[in-house]
């Protein structure tokens, strides 16, 4: 069913139609006014959005029949924001681009912007090289200004980063701006400073997801990678959080320092009550520049990503990954991820769409579903990987998107080198662009990190720490 429903979007006529009912006009984003008055709004709209609503309320009645959906449940998702705005970018992006393996959006749904370098402490890892506030850090005004350009260019989320988001003391009211301009948000953080009250600031402003770093699970190994003695504090920060009723994830950088405590920091976040363990790849750049020899091996980063997928449905917990090749892994023990990265397909009874659905959204997202913003507003494919393609105070977010080279290079996954642009899991994985761009400087490279690359592996490093096992 759901290849008769990709054959019917790829149509080039109904492609033909999407595209005046994605037009953006006086009234605004044509196709987010119809999907507002399918969600049961009381919308105003003039002739031509009026008939652009009843094209798309046939397309989603047709779909919705034919996937055998709820009518009800997919207009109450369309009351949310986040799930209109992302609908809406998918109808645009199906639009413009037609079906595409794997599928770019019309704007980036994610915008994941380090909106400052001040932290609170020293990481040997931080791909920011944070420490002090950068001085042309944006200022609160314009902090705003940029989330009203998000908005208007269609993003529906905004994950703020850093540095330590919390210590600029104007936060919440840059995230407040964010609410009002009916976007999503997340928070990562160290945690040290996240009190009760503030805890229970991010619940009432909607806080979609809280990410706490926690590097291991003892505090002299998680105290290591952060430059200060800090672990009981990120652990107090921790239980905050979950105490206010937030979604919390632990995420763990994961090198052959702390590879060996996984299991124990999974655990461990279990027991605090986060709702999800991420494993994050090591790229080096930034400080983690100078930290390439504890990189994991191929065959580590293998077995670890194997020891996730193989603990999926045995926990309370999702465990996810940054790393592509982790849809591959999950595909291959039969724990189908629709991306490394999301929680759906671990799922039993939505594993078939996301078998069907993981071709298009699988695998890296940056150029595709995500982009940067750094804390002057200069616009980056990745956090982690640290090319400016303009800066979104002066320059149109959407034209970047659509035209920059860097961004129609990182797409490209057929000229991609190596074992990456032949695989039979491309679509779904792609390798990480990151370790590509800060192994070798170039964005088509082969990821060193998969097993499938493990020549290439050997080309470039020889690492000087001896293998470290998890257990199974």
């Amino acid at each position: 069913m759901a290849r008769v429903v990709e054959k019917w979007l790829d149509n080039p006529v109904l492609r033909g139609v999407l595209r005046f009912c994605t037009v953006r006009d006086a009234c605004g984003r044509r196709v987010e006014l119809a999907l507002r008055k399918y969600a049961g709004e009381d919308v105003r709209i003039c002739h031509s959005c009026s008939a652009a609503y009843h094209i798309i309320a046939g397309i989603l009645d047709s779909i919705i029949g034919k996937a055998k959906l709820d009518r009800p449940t997919i207009q109450l998702h369309l009351r949310d924001p986040m799930w209109r705005k992302g609908l809406a970018s998918v109808l645009e992006g199906i639009a413009k681009y037609g079906i595409s393996r794997p599928f770019t959006g019309f704007s980036p749904f994610l915008v994941v912007w380090n909106v400052t370098r001040a932290c609170n402490l020293d990481c040997v890892h931080c791909y920011e090289s944070a420490r002090t506030r950068a001085p042309d850090e944006l200022d609160t005004q314009r902090a705003k200004d940029v989330v009203k350009k998000l908005a208007e260019a269609g993003v529906a989320y905004v994950a703020f980063s850093g540095g330590e988001p919390l210590m600029r003391p104007d936060f919440f009211e840059i995230a407040e701006e964010v609410r009002q301009n009916e976007m999503a948000f997340s928070l990562a953080t160290n945690g040290t400073i996240a009190s009760p009250q503030i805890a229970r600031e991010l619940k009432d402003l909607g806080c979609a997801f809280v990410q706490v770093s926690l590097d291991g699970a003892s505090a002299g190994t998680h105290d290591a990678f952060r430059g200060t003695t800090c672990f009981d504090r990120t652990i107090t920060g921790i239980r905050n959080l979950v105490s206010a009723g937030l979604c919390v994830g632990v995420a763990t950088t994961v090198t052959k320092q702390n590879l060996a405590e996984v299991p124990s920091i999974v655990d461990m976040a279990e027991d605090l009550g986060a709702m999800l363990f991420m494993h994050y790849n090591f790229i080096p750049t930034g400080r983690g520049a100078a930290m390439k020899e504890k990189d994991l091996d191929p065959t580590e980063r293998e077995d670890l990503l194997t020891w996730m997928a193989n603990q999926i449905g045995k926990r309370k917990l999702n465990l996810l990954s940054t790393a592509p090749l982790y849809s591959r892994i999950c595909a291959g023990t039969g724990r189908l991820s629709l991306t490394h990265f999301d929680t759906f397909g671990q799922n039993p009874e939505l594993a078939e769409s996301a078998k069907f659905l993981a071709d298009f959204v699988g695998g890296c997202g940056s150029s595709r579903l995500y982009c940067a913003l750094e804390p002057n507003g200069d616009i980056e494919p990745c956090v982690f990987i640290p090319i400016v393609l303009g800066n979104i105070l002066h320059d149109d977010l959407l034209d970047i998107w659509h035209n920059h080279r860097v961004l129609k290079t990182i797409r490209k996954r057929e000229n991609f080198k190596g074992y990456c642009g032949i695989c039979e899991h491309r679509s779904i994985c792609g390798g990480c662009r990151a370790r590509a761009f800060g192994y070798f400087g170039d964005l088509t490279e082969s990821d060193p990190g998969c097993i499938l690359n493990q020549q290439i592996w050997q080309s470039v490093t020889k690492p000087t720490v001896k293998a470290v096992q998890i257990k199974a």
